[in-house]
């Protein structure tokens, strides 16, 4: 909680905001009047919290009428609050990608499929958690347990109670529902939200969530090292051919079993490909029609996982993906350019940064001659504000919150395998987890969006009617979207572990072709 934001704004804000930001002229002309109330905000000075801008925003073609409140709480934690002039008396917070880039990210701005949050005529808000960044540097966490513990943890948690506060003396009354939707980063956000801080929001949609760090980011760096075994980061070996071999090989043994031949795995887990099925070359010359020994021994190392003395850390990756653009090739091997990030990977990037900055706090550590036996004291302190692992959610389902996690099957930033594996340890705790937390897996699909398979699902409508109206989500509908913004495919999304089946005779591009059963 922030000690004394509610006593305050409500003395000192509640006339100066809603004159400044409410009325139907805000549809036309903003007063000067109005104006100057909304920019005077930014005198004030609140314990644990000052709003830095407040301003009157007209409506447009990206969005409604509304006010924009800026501010920050304690030292460094900025957001930004979007109060809606036709409020539906909800509020959604949406969540940031990788270390949360620098402008404030909102996830609920644009999430899944329709409109965003804004859109819909919620309060929203966003923070970039108490620092700067591109969202793949790390620097910034550098020696600085403040700021590690406010990207862990604790900046969604104060950032939700402060636009609470602020809506609360705006609006005149609470919001009826809190939501909060995020991705990557963000659904590993909201898994935390819904484990260390339950009573926070009544519904959370938590996509390709990002939950163990130090675990996922281990096996970044070991799926590094045996791609790159002479530390020359300009020549992975795993190279376009070797993953259009993969691609291929997988598609034909595997790709027709759901009945449907569309380069999409409906559950990789049921293609019994093996890697040591793969053709090998002669020597140490790679071909592309076959592997050579350290090709095939980076493949295995994405898809086993990472290890420490022998023991799993966290689970490999699934089939899936491998030369679909956007996928590994961006992701793990590199053998296209990047120019988003340091070095060759995204991989590599989330990897390094993760352990030079957070870990080890050294900016000259070298992930190549780290060999993982000292790992699980390595990270023990670091996994405690960052890591998102508690199976123990009694508190949220008490509290009558419910949870969303979905993830593509062919996710090649955080493996699909690490999500399944959470939720089957919840459902392993608590045999009635369905009532209130439920997964789907979308086949084809891969980090948030993207891939041959449909990624599009209206979440945000999702969350609202099972909170709202107790409507638990059974089959859902995923849409793919066309280079001209059409919708080219449709799909059923069921909830784990039901998969899609094919009736075998309709339209394999129509959800209606397909039912939802356990196999």
């Amino acid at each position: 909680m922030i000690v004394g934001v509610r006593q305050l704004i409500s003395t000192l804000v509640a006339g100066t905001l809603v004159a400044a930001c409410v009325g139907s002229e805000l549809q036309t002309d903003i007063s000067t009047e109005i104006t100057g109330r909304c920019e005077g905000l930014s005198g004030l000075d609140l314990i644990d919290m000052k709003i830095t801008q407040a301003e009157a925003v007209v409506a447009s073609e990206t969005g409604p009428s509304h006010c924009r409140v800026s501010g920050v709480i304690e030292r460094e934690i900025n957001f930004e609050l979007l109060l809606p002039e036709e409020w539906n008396g909800r509020f959604m917070m949406g969540g940031g990608g990788g270390f949360v880039r620098t402008p404030i990210p909102n996830q609920a701005l644009d999430y899944g499929f329709g409109a965003g949050a804004l859109e819909r005529g919620y309060a929203t808000v966003g923070t970039d958690t108490g620092h700067v960044s591109s969202g793949i540097d790390a620097s910034w966490a550098l020696n600085n347990n403040e700021r590690q513990e406010n990207w862990g943890h604790r900046a969604i948690h104060l950032t939700s109670d402060a636009a609470k506060s602020i809506i609360r003396h705006y609006y005149d009354r609470d919001p009826d529902y809190s939501y909060f939707v995020g991705c990557s980063r963000g659904g590993g956000q909201g898994m935390m939200e819904s484990q260390r801080y339950p009573d926070d929001f009544d519904g959370i949609v938590a996509g390709a969530p990002a939950y163990h760090w130090t675990a996922f980011t281990a096996g970044m760096l070991q799926t590094q090292q045996a791609l790159y075994p002479d530390a020359d980061i300009l020549s992975p070996v795993i190279t376009t051919d070797t993953r259009a071999l993969l691609a291929e090989t997988i598609d034909t043994a595997c790709d027709a079993q759901d009945g449907v031949e569309d380069d999409v795995l409906n559950d990789p887990r049921s293609c019994d490909f093996k890697v040591d099925d793969l053709p090998r070359c002669i020597g140490d010359q790679p071909g592309s029609d076959c592997v050579t020994a350290a090709q095939l021994t980076a493949i295995k190392s994405i898809y086993d996982g990472p290890t420490s003395n022998g023991e799993r850390i966290f689970p490999g990756f699934p089939l899936g993906g491998e030369s679909d653009p956007g996928g590994w090739d961006s992701w793990i091997t590199g053998a296209r350019p990047n120019r988003d990030h340091e070095g060759p990977t995204r991989h590599y990037a989330f990897g390094t940064q993760f352990y030079k900055y957070f870990i080890f706090d050294d900016v000259d550590w070298d992930f190549t001659s780290y060999d993982f036996s000292t790992w699980k004291d390595d990270v023990e302190t670091v996994s405690g504000v960052v890591d998102a692992v508690s199976a123990d959610l009694r508190a949220f389902n008490t509290s009558g919150g419910k949870l969303v996690v979905w993830t593509g099957w062919s996710d090649p930033a955080v493996t699909a395998l690490g999500t399944v594996d959470y939720y089957e340890t919840v459902e392993a705790q608590d045999a009635h987890v369905r009532d209130y937390a439920r997964l789907y897996m979308l086949p084809g699909v891969l980090h948030c969006a993207g891939g041959p398979g449909a990624s599009q699902v209206d979440w945000i409508e999702v969350i609202r009617s099972w909170v709202e109206e107790g409507r638990a989500p059974e089959r859902l509908v995923a849409r793919k979207i066309g280079d001209s913004q059409d919708i080219v495919m449709t799909r059923p999304v069921c909830p784990y572990p039901q998969v899609a089946v094919y009736d075998g005779e309709g339209d394999s591009n129509d959800a209606g072709s397909f039912s939802c059963e356990v196999q």
